[in-house]
């Protein structure tokens, strides 16, 4: 018997068909939405990285890092075309110095200004053009020298021969305590403990003294309690050779750390003279045709147009130091911030601003001198050649 196969009917033909397209037009579908997903996903994180800036900063507990987290909490958005501030834990001043400059990834960072001139002398071959590389966006505040000793240390020269600790290497601390120790002429032992383990072997006799760099009220002594039994040593000419002195005094500002910044280790009314350095924003100088120069000029766009907003008493005290204009012997300006002053220089002179960084100044003269109190008339002289001396920290500095 012959057996006869059957031929498909048009129906099942027809649905054959239909199947088949369904399946190659799902597949379709599906490569349009990969494709789809891959553009955007692309372009999104193109945008991200042309909005995105970062700082490098400090210790978790420092200064500069409060700054910094200040600058993203002011200047950052989620806005797909707003500004993004990644802040970066960092190893302190002079290794930023160096992260700035040399680092993939790191396009500012906190150090202080007395770097250039360092790391200038220390390598003049490596650092010889150095301030066309890294320049400053602005000076931030001033950091004061912290010596917190044990009780039975009275004085700088009490020091000598003991371990004091000088936070980590390349730290401003460890710039600061190596330069005037040596101005001083007092020769201690330095050791490089972080702060936490610092303050235990203060505790455990291990060491003499810690020494901090850095924006008072410093988080770092949060945890002493008067009775720990340090104190924080003066900076006085008291048992110092008066040319000692006077070669700290001319390197550094004069100022005085006061009861209200560390209640627990000053009395009430007292304070307690000391130095301080200024801390600046640094960024590393991108040519100007670059994407990454127009990333971090649009960063100073918003980071100056909102210095208003650092003013609120969440943020660092310390914001209320800051003058934009102040310039910085030794170093070349970012041009965008340069440029955003010339724009905006009337904008930042006169008003109640200006007063308070006037009684600030009053305040700060009389603290560290000792006069007495100005009359009305004597302060309102004052604060016009306050007012002068101020306009002219807005010149640009000298090539």
């Amino acid at each position: 018997m012959r057996i006869q196969t059957r031929q498909p009917t048009m129906a099942l033909r027809k649905t054959v068909t239909v199947l088949l397209l369904a399946i190659l037009g799902s597949a379709a579908v599906a490569r349009n939405i990969e494709n789809t997903y891959t553009i955007k996903h692309r372009d999104g994180k193109r945008q991200t990285n042309s909005t995105s800036v970062t700082i490098i900063a400090s210790s978790a507990a420092s200064t500069y890092t409060r700054f910094v987290e200040d600058i993203q909490n002011v200047v950052d958005t989620p806005d797909p075309n707003g500004i993004r501030v990644l802040p970066i834990l960092g190893r302190g001043g002079g290794q930023n110095f160096r992260d700035i400059l040399f680092m993939r990834g790191v396009d500012m960072g906190t150090t202080d200004a007395d770097y250039m001139r360092y790391f200038k002398q220390k390598d003049p071959v490596l650092y010889s053009d150095a301030e066309q590389h890294i320049q400053y966006i602005t000076k931030l505040f001033n950091a004061e020298f912290h010596v917190l000793a044990r009780k039975e240390f009275r004085s700088y020269t009490d020091l000598a021969g003991s371990k004091v600790n000088f936070w980590k290497p390349l730290s401003v601390t460890a710039l600061a305590a190596e330069n005037i120790f040596r101005l001083l002429g007092i020769a201690v032992i330095p050791t490089n403990f972080d702060n936490d383990l610092a303050i235990e072997k203060l505790r455990n006799g291990e060491i003499s003294a810690v020494v901090r760099m850095g924006g008072a009220p410093q988080n770092d002594y949060i945890d002493v309690t008067p009775e720990d039994g340090f104190h924080l040593l003066p900076l006085t000419d008291t048992n110092l050779p008066e040319e000692r002195f006077t070669n700290v005094m001319e390197s550094y500002v004069p100022t005085a750390l006061t009861h209200e910044q560390y209640p627990q280790l000053i009395p009430a009314g007292e304070s307690v003279p000391t130095v301080a350095s200024g801390v600046v924003l640094a960024v590393y100088a991108w040519p100007e045709d670059s994407d990454d120069y127009q990333r971090v000029a649009s960063f100073v766009k918003a980071f100056f147009d909102n210095i208003g907003q650092f003013s609120d008493p969440s943020r660092h005290p310390k914001w209320r130091e800051i003058n934009l204009a102040a310039t910085v012997p030794g170093w070349i300006r970012f041009k965008p911030a340069q440029q955003w002053l010339d724009a905006n220089k009337m904008s930042l002179i006169g008003g109640d601003n200006m007063r308070h960084k006037f009684e600030m100044f009053v305040q700060q003269h009389q603290s560290t001198s000792g006069k007495r109190a100005l009359t009305n008339a004597e302060q309102d002289k004052l604060f016009e050649q306050f007012l002068s001396w101020w306009k002219g920290q807005g010149r640009p500095p000298r090539d």
